[in-house]
This record gives structure tokens, sequence and C-alpha cells, in this order.
């Protein structure tokens, strides 16, 4: 009777230290889960530009600091990570919000595509009455329509997909006259049963730089900014 006594508090403690474990484990992985994901929003070319220009003509390019025209509430947020069970956890910039980051991916996109790009960061509002001389011969601003990247996070299947919208403006800048508004629009989806911090990365820079490259491999942009140099 005793034996049994012994043997049924033992199976006892065993099934309390396994159920402990269990909550450690359990515990330990939700532990493990961030708060939030972080992209590093950049330039990363979809395809090679041809030269804009072969005639050897050289002036300034200057950049402006993009608007943020996003319909949302935290224009510091890239988009979401979604979980079967209904969890949302934000994906964020990991270095420099969007605004400045699409400015400098246009900046890397103008450069490869052969213009003079000033490291001025000229912040402009698209006014025509508040360009100033200094910024050199063509002045591009713009802004942010669209920019977004979402993961469903499902077992076995992880969904991504992004949506980027993009609107340049180009102005004279001895003239001070705008000559040129375009936009631009790309989307992505990518099925894959690994879930990344990469993978988010790579899926919105990828729409960002097809939306701007789409704007630089037709024939229409280089025609304009030609005419406004000339």
């Amino acid at each position: 009777m005793i034996k049994n006594k012994l043997q049924s508090l033992s199976s006892k403690v065993v099934h309390a230290a396994v159920l402990f474990l269990l909550i450690c484990v359990i515990t330990a992985l939700v532990g493990c889960t961030p708060k939030i994901y972080n992209v590093d929003l950049r330039y990363q070319p979809t395809k090679k530009i041809a030269p804009a220009f072969a005639d050897g003509r050289k002036f300034t390019v200057t950049v402006a600091r993009f608007s943020d025209l996003r319909k949302m509430d935290d224009t510091l947020l890239l988009g979401r990570v979604i979980t079967s069970g209904g969890t949302s956890t934000p994906v964020l910039p990991r270095y420099v919000k969007a605004p400045d980051a699409v400015a400098d991916a246009l900046r890397k996109l103008l450069v490869q595509s052969g213009f003079h790009v000033s490291l001025e960061k000229a912040v402009w509002d698209q006014q025509e009455k508040t360009i100033l001389p200094g910024w050199g011969t063509i002045l591009v601003g713009g802004s942010i329509d669209e920019l977004d990247v979402t993961c469903l996070d499902n077992i076995p299947i992880k969904k991504y997909s992004a949506r980027a919208r993009i609107t340049l403006v180009f102005a004279d800048v001895q003239k001070k006259k705008i000559f040129y508004r375009v936009s631009s629009e790309s989307s992505s989806s990518l099925e894959h049963v690994v879930f990344s911090e990469e993978k988010l990365e790579d899926q919105i820079n990828g729409v960002l730089a097809e939306a701007m490259e789409k704007i630089f491999e037709g024939k229409e942009t280089a025609r304009r900014i030609r005419e406004a140099v000339h």
C-alpha cells in the first residue's frame, strides 16, 4: 500500500515537472517573439538602367525630401506581420524614416542613370515659389502615395505582399518652374515556407525600386529633362 502511494506520488511529481518544463518552453518562445520587425529601406536595383544622356552634357540634379501622403495614422509604419492567431506585429524602418529613405533611393537610381547628383538634401514643399537658385539645374521632389509590406505568417506557408506608388515632381531651378509630374506603381507577392525580416526587406525594396525604375526606363522622362536643360 505504501509502495502504491509512493508510485502515485512519483507519477504526480513527474507530471508536474513535465508541465513546468512545457510552460517554461512556451514562455521562452513567446519571450523570443519580437515586438517589432525592422527593415532597411533602400534602393536595390531590379534591372540595369541605360544612361539617360550620352552627349556629355553636365548639369546638377538635386533631390528633395519626399512628402509622405500615405493614408494612415502612423507614417512610421511600413507594414505588419500577422499570424494565424490574429497577432499583428508592426514593421518599421531600421535606420531612417520613409521620406528620407525614398529620397536616398532616388539619388542612387539617378547616379546609376548617369546624372550628376548634388549631395545637398533639399527640403521642398513642391511649390514653384519656394525653389532656391542654389539647387542646381534640375530639382526632383515627390510623394510617397503607397508603401507597404505585409506577411501572413501561417503554418506552413508564409504569404508576403508589398506595394508601392511614388509620384515624382521635376522642376527647372533657374526658371523656378515645374515641368513634369509623373506617378508609378508596383506590387509583388511571394509564398514561402520560411519567415524572415530579410524577405520583408526584399519585398518592399523590390516594389520601391521597380516603381522608380519604370519612370526612368522609358523615353518620356528623359525627353522632358532634355527639353528643360536646353
